[in-house]
């Protein structure tokens, strides 16, 4: 597996932008389809938490709400709302807005001070 990985990384820097996208998304589904079901919650779990701030990392406060203003429509359309428990999940103090990638600057902007959500 090693030598397939190197050869991935190596034919993965001598594409373009757009051939990374079109290569990950023909690549996704057989990965996913890989997964047995019965680990594919775990398995998404896993690569949203160890990969969402490489991700996000050089997005700013405004790109971030304006990409999660684009995601939160595709969630209700895909994710049985009446079944969530939002109390439950977001009943810990401190879970909200705070990336590590932010400059103090974005930190201390008066439009991150001005929100509701920022004592979070």
């Amino acid at each position: 597996m090693r030598w397939t990985l190197w050869l991935g990384r190596a034919v993965a820097r001598r594409l373009s932008p757009q051939e990374l996208v079109e290569l990950a998304m023909s690549v996704w589904p057989r990965v996913y389809k890989q997964v047995p079901r019965d680990q594919r919650v775990n398995f998404l779990k896993k690569v949203v938490a160890e990969n969402l701030g490489t991700l996000l990392g050089d997005l700013d406060r405004q790109e971030r709400s304006a990409l999660m203003n684009a995601l939160l429509p595709l969630a209700v359309r895909e994710f049985p709302l009446a079944d969530l428990d939002l109390l439950a999940t977001f009943s810990t103090p401190g879970q909200g807005f705070a990336p590590q990638a932010l400059s103090e600057d974005e930190k201390n902007s008066p439009s991150a001070s001005n929100s509701p959500f920022s004592s979070f």
